[in-house]
């Protein structure tokens, strides 16, 4: 089984970082099989491809927040990326100094858990409920998270000393996926965005819950705003938006 663990900002990738790290000690068994971007995505390897077997693979996915990074609109990506990919009852907010009620939609609608050792502890009997067999009996899982919390715990305080970064906005987010797509020579993702992102009808893009006929629903959709709403026939091929982009379903909204 391999877990997914998402993050955005500075403090978010060092909880992340810890964690990839505890992890093993506790269970043995997903040693090398714990994702993080940034450090599993090796130079000159396709962006996109890896992302997207990763996600495929995993079974559990974790979402580290932080005030820095509670609104990030990246963490949202990844959070609906991961919903789609496995049971929305196995993507798990991880919340460091953030109190559920700080949380909105479309986080809001995954259980999530607190950075500390009760929370941690529930996040721990999550993973092993998704390992199926082997998976660890009740005492083992006891006394496997009692021996080593004090150490995560260490690494916690450790990066609450870490110096937030400022939290990009969704457009440089997306120049941010172009630009990775650039590097590692996606090109027919770079061409999609860049085709989207330039259509003089296109005023935003954002991440947000997908509305169908006026109903918000808890799926995630990536939501583009447009001057105004034409009939297929009278919209230009090259400026036609598609169904779904990177797997996240396109919801086209006409601008207020």
């Amino acid at each position: 089984m391999k877990v997914f663990i998402s993050w955005s900002g500075d403090q978010s990738k060092a909880i992340a970082v810890a964690l990839k790290k505890w992890l093993p000690y506790v269970f043995q068994s997903l040693n090398s099989n714990i994702w993080v971007s940034d450090q599993d995505i090796q130079a000159g390897t396709k962006w996109d491809i890896e992302l997207g077997k990763a996600l495929s693979e995993c079974r559990l996915g974790i979402i580290c927040l932080t005030p820095e990074s509670i609104e990030s609109r990246w963490l949202a990506f990844e959070a609906g990326a991961l919903s789609t990919a496995i049971n929305d009852s196995r993507v798990i907010p991880y919340r460091f100094q953030v109190s559920e009620a700080d949380i909105s939609p479309p986080l809001s609608q995954f259980q999530g858990v607190g950075a500390d050792r009760e929370g941690t502890f529930r996040l721990v009997q999550s993973i092993n409920s998704a390992l199926g067999e082997p998976c660890l009996n009740d005492e083992q899982m006891r006394m496997g998270f009692k021996k080593f919390w004090p150490e995560l715990n260490k690494q916690f305080n450790a990066a609450q000393r870490v110096v937030p970064t400022q939290i990009r906005s969704d457009r440089d987010l997306l120049e941010e996926i172009l630009d990775h797509s650039r590097q590692a020579g996606i090109r027919d993702l770079s061409a999609l965005l860049m085709q989207v992102l330039s259509s003089p009808n296109v005023c935003r893009m954002e991440v947000a819950q997908k509305q169908i006929a006026g109903v918000t629903t808890n799926r995630l959709a990536l939501r583009i705003t447009v001057v105004k709403k034409l009939p297929i026939t009278e919209i230009p091929k090259d400026q036609l938006i598609p169904p779904s982009i990177f797997g996240m379903p396109t919801d086209v909204v006409e601008d207020a």
